[in-house]
């Protein structure tokens, strides 16, 4: 697999849990597993799907995001 390196002027990025992430969350290899780990990649999901041009698209790419927020918070609170 070849390396993969990008410079993202944090400066330039405005999504508060995107920011999270490039704080706390990309160096750990196992990140990701937990319930509440899961709850935030569906939020940046969400978010990232309201970009898209197309909006069944959007539609599809956000059903998807709710889904994944919603059974891991229950997990996540209990």
């Amino acid at each position: 697999m070849a390396n993969f390196i990008a410079n993202v002027p944090v400066e330039r990025v405005t999504n508060p849990l995107i920011l999270w992430l490039f704080k706390h969350g990309w160096e750990d290899p196992g990140w990701g597993h937990l319930s509440i780990n899961q709850v935030t990649l569906g939020l940046v999901l969400h978010d990232l799907g309201a970009k898209l041009a197309d909006r069944d698209l959007c539609d599809q790419v956000q059903a998807i995001a709710q889904k994944v927020v919603a059974e891991n918070a229950q997990r996540a609170v209990k």
